[in-house]
């Protein structure tokens, strides 16, 4: 079970990948932030939000939009095409491999950092600071986690660990199906 981060601590013991984080970092690699690519299999976005939304609306405005103009748009289209889930994760990572090799210094200071990779959004309501991490973002991080990895051995591979973890238990509670034990 992982804890929830405190805000405070970004970019000292870990970096939150979010368009309001508080490492440069983190902010890049948010698909919020508006980074122009060419998806090697989709053509051009302005953000990989809008590439997020695009896959399951199709809609070509969100291919200009960034931020929460993407957001805001997306949500609000119908989904015409529903992909299956690893066939979805792969063609986001394909455009946060296109965003690190368009903008290598992105890329550069993804390898020379070594703090675990999170993703949570962080708020203050009333003074109070309310912390939401989603769950399901961990093949995202893991996604950035690897290609660090690549380049820099001491860099945190929590969520590689986990995914790598959650597969093994789905793989054994499928291998008992069938069994009376």
């Amino acid at each position: 079970m992982k804890t929830t981060p405190d805000p405070a601590l970004d970019g000292i013991t870990h970096i939150n990948i979010y368009s309001a984080g508080r490492t440069e970092l983190g902010q890049e690699l948010s698909h919020f932030r508006r980074r122009p690519i060419v998806h090697p299999m989709l053509g051009h976005f302005d953000s990989n939000e809008g590439l997020w939304y695009w896959t399951s609306r199709r809609d070509d405005r969100l291919r200009h939009l960034s931020g929460f103009q993407a957001k805001q748009l997306g949500r609000s289209l119908p989904k015409v095409v529903e992909l299956p889930e690893d066939e979805f994760q792969h063609i986001i990572n394909l455009g946060n491999e296109a965003k690190l090799n368009t903008y290598p210094q992105i890329k550069q200071a993804l390898i020379e950092s070594v703090l675990p990779l999170t993703h949570y959004y962080a708020k203050a309501y009333n003074g109070v600071m309310t912390v939401k991490a989603p769950t399901g973002s961990e093949w995202i991080l893991a996604f950035f986690e690897q290609v660090r990895l690549e380049h820099n051995p001491a860099a945190d591979i929590t969520n590689i660990k986990f995914l790598q973890q959650a597969m093994a238990r789905r793989d054994a509670d499928t291998s008992l199906q069938g069994s009376l034990f």
